[in-house]
């Protein structure tokens, strides 16, 4: 007998869903037809003009795929001189590229020939690397963990207004925000050289705005509303009622009503 046999339940997935991308993914599909959009930034008080560079993209990357159009070195090193702003930073990135690499714990073989993409520096290598527990090294630790993480995370749905305005919606089902590091190992880093945790409002805030230079809205799409001081709260119930949903199919139309 299978698990669905034994436990004498048999609905479809969608009558159980309880994955927030997979809703997120809905609700990127509703609000990419016709009209939605402008009923969505009507409904949540939203009045700039639609630009010409209007989109709205799922599990957005923009700052990995940018990373990865640039071909010049010397301009990555500008990038992480500029935004890191940590002590010694001129002196390391006047090391060869592959000492770089392993200055910032690249996982892996460290490359000789580019700067490695800094999605993929290791928080482990790079306590290694830099041990000291002063308050102005662990203030440069959490940077350098900031700068790395803001690589790697993918806000659920950006909506681009246009290329500088941008209205960025995390989704959930249940779970609550999340935080930085994620890793038990990690966590025992931050621990141990007494440094706060991140919260993932605040990762997304830092990458949009500080690092990308985008005038950005931040909302959380949840089940159950919430009061916030630092963005704006609305229900899934809320955001399916604001927009038409008539043309999707009937699973899509079965898991708004159940997250509803």
């Amino acid at each position: 007998m299978n698990i669905r046999e034994i436990a004498k339940l048999n609905p479809c997935y969608c009558e159980i869903n309880r994955e927030e991308r997979n809703y997120a993914a809905i609700f990127f599909a509703a609000l990419c037809m016709p009209g939605n959009k402008e009923k969505f930034l009507t409904a949540n008080g939203f009045t700039q003009p639609i630009g010409k560079d209007f989109g709205i993209y799922f599990e957005y990357a923009y700052l990995r795929d940018l990373w990865y159009n640039i071909k010049d070195e010397n301009i990555k090193k500008d990038i992480i001189r500029q935004k890191l702003d940590i002590k010694g930073i001129d002196d390391i990135l006047k090391l060869p590229l592959k000492e770089i690499n392993q200055k910032f714990g690249v996982g892996g073989e460290a490359s000789s020939e580019y700067l490695q993409f800094p999605g993929k520096w290791a928080i482990v290598k790079y306590d290694r690397n830099f041990p000291d527990n002063t308050t102005e090294a662990n203030d440069d630790f959490l940077k350098i963990c900031r700068f790395k993480w803001s690589f790697n995370i993918k806000p659920d749905i950006v909506i681009h207004l246009d290329k500088d305005t941008a209205i960025c919606i995390e989704a959930k089902y249940e779970s609550c925000e999340g935080c930085y590091p994620a890793s038990d190992v990690e966590k025992e880093i931050f621990k141990k050289r007494g440094i706060k945790y991140v919260g993932q409002m605040e990762l997304q805030k830092y990458m949009m705005e500080e690092l990308l230079g985008i005038q950005t809205n931040f909302m959380f799409l949840v089940k159950k509303k919430e009061k916030s001081d630092t963005h704006q709260v609305i229900s899934w119930d809320e955001a399916f009622s604001s927009i038409d949903i008539s043309g999707l199919p009937e699973f899509s139309k079965t898991m708004i009503k159940n997250i509803s």
